[in-house]
């Protein structure tokens, strides 16, 4: 492991620092027996471990005036799921999850599920049934994110298969409005319909700012988190060709998703949150961070693919039931974190989740961006062979962020170049970064946000980004690519 040298915020005296490190106060580790007990005591001295982070702020809301009727409690968590596509059943698997625990005294669970009949197992139109990350040196071709594994026994995992035995309150069709409950039922679902909707367009944007104003205004609550359940595959303009599946909430019924520009304005247009968390694949990446930092305090999500089953919403609501006393937003993002973790940590599946703040992405991207100036007067083939080695995620043209920079500082003999990384790590570890786990041996590697670093060519699409817009990534990539 690198050492190096990080000035402290006087700037007179230095001291030793690992290149990469994880913040020992969120190591929050549980085994899935003991999640109900779960305390989150060790963060209550985050404050002093985090001190040079921003403050975090209830972003002000929009919405119009909550009823009279409806008490005000601390946190609402809003949860957009799109099943309107191959994910169907897992609508039913999820909610019932949530039922295990329910709500918190002061907390509020509120659902947009929206589920189409019984479709089977799907895959993209590409050679082999998947897409590659390489085009140069395609390879095996692997499943578009998110999609089940077409080598799973029958061709489909358990949760996907027609159910032999149904009930009314999980056999139906549509887009329902759900206040959850907690029940010890979980063969069906008990929580109360607040709404049928019939059939909406869930891969509209702006049904998604809706479902945020209609929440806000009927459970208001001093804080919001919101999770979108889908399908995912981070950034994405419309119109690539060939198109590139990039985006999150596929409505299969109209052919719409919504896209990371998109998502943004659904946001900003309930009045903003304090935690957006993907429930959906390969959403972690810098450039979706840099595009919602002005809508959300916090970002959940993983970097790579999330296996079929996604959340354990067991998991992490035995985590917020066992700190509603202390339920900061980092505190609430910590326990997504590890409670993703503790689902998977049983098993065999490599997966990634991590938190960030938004407030520190900004001088993130300045400093990431006074490092591009230095990298572009190195080797090209040397920055290719970081790339190559680099963390790579489920085939979408993303990689470790964190783990090619510190490829890059192992082989460069800049010293320009590699105080300037260590400059960049600093602002990620000290400002932006709050939790970030993993499972697997796969991802030991892999530091909680994930960036474009595609190997065969640039898509021109993403200089629509902010990040692109407001900084120099594009221009490295397209260097990069340069034939």
């Amino acid at each position: 492991m690198i050492t190096v040298a990080k000035h402290s915020r006087i700037g007179e005296q230095m001291r030793k620092t690992h290149l990469i490190r994880i913040v020992p106060a969120l190591l929050l580790a549980a085994s899935v027996a003991g999640a109900q007990e779960l305390s989150f005591d060790t963060l209550t001295d985050l404050k002093d471990v985090m001190s040079q982070a921003a403050e975090l702020e209830t972003p002000e809301a929009i919405a119009a005036p909550a009823a009279e009727t409806k008490a005000v409690k601390d946190w609402t968590i809003m949860v957009f799921i799109n099943g309107k596509n191959n994910l169907s059943s897992y609508v039913i698997q999820d909610m019932n999850e949530m039922e295990q625990f329910g709500p918190a005294a002061n907390i509020n669970i509120i659902t947009q599920s929206a589920r189409m009949k019984y479709t089977p197992p799907s895959y993209p139109s590409y050679p082999g049934g998947g897409y590659y990350d390489d085009w140069s040196n395609p390879g095996p071709t692997v499943p578009h994110p998110g999609w089940p594994n077409p080598y799973w026994p029958h061709q489909m995992p358990p949760m996907m298969m027609k159910d032999a035995a149904k009930d009314a309150s999980t056999d139906w069709s549509g887009v329902r409005r759900y206040e959850i409950v907690k029940d010890g039922d979980n063969s069906s679902i008990s929580s109360k319909i607040v709404q049928d909707m019939g059939s909406v367009d869930m891969g509209d944007w702006r049904q998604l700012a809706e479902f945020g104003k209609w929440v806000k205004q009927n459970y208001p609550a001093k804080r919001y988190m919101l999770i979108g359940w889908n399908h995912g595959s981070g950034w994405e303009m419309k119109g690539v060709e060939p198109e590139i599946m990039k985006g999150i909430s596929y409505d299969d019924e109209t052919g719409n998703h919504i896209n990371t520009v998109e998502l943004a304005q659904a946001i900003r247009e309930m009045g903003g949150v304090d935690i957006y968390a993907s429930d959906a694949c390969l959403m972690q990446m810098a450039e979706v961070v840099y595009e919602l930092k002005d809508t959300a305090k916090i970002i959940v999500g993983s970097e790579e693919n999330e296996p079929g089953d996604g959340w354990g919403y067991h998991e992490f609501l035995s985590r917020v039931h066992s700190n509603q006393a202390n339920l900061t937003p980092e505190v609430m993002a910590a326990a997504a974190v590890q409670g993703y973790k503790a689902f998977y940590s049983a098993g065999s599946k490599a997966t990634t989740q991590s938190a960030v703040r938004t407030s520190g992405i900004v001088k993130y991207r300045q400093l990431l961006d006074q490092w591009v100036d230095l990298a572009m007067q190195e080797d090209k083939e040397m920055l290719k062979a970081a790339r190559g080695a680099s963390v790579g995620f489920g085939g979408a043209g993303s990689r470790d962020l964190t783990h090619f920079m510190e490829l890059v500082h192992e082989k460069t003999q800049n010293k320009a170049l590699q105080d300037k990384t260590v400059a960049v790590m600093n602002q990620l570890y000290d400002r932006v970064l709050i939790d970030n786990a993993t499972t697997g041996a796969r991802f030991e590697k892999a530091y909680g946000l994930a960036v474009y670093l595609p190997t065969w060519s640039f898509d021109s699409t993403y200089n629509q980004l902010a990040w692109a817009n407001e900084g120099k990534w594009d221009e490295f990539m397209q260097w990069m690519t340069a034939k």
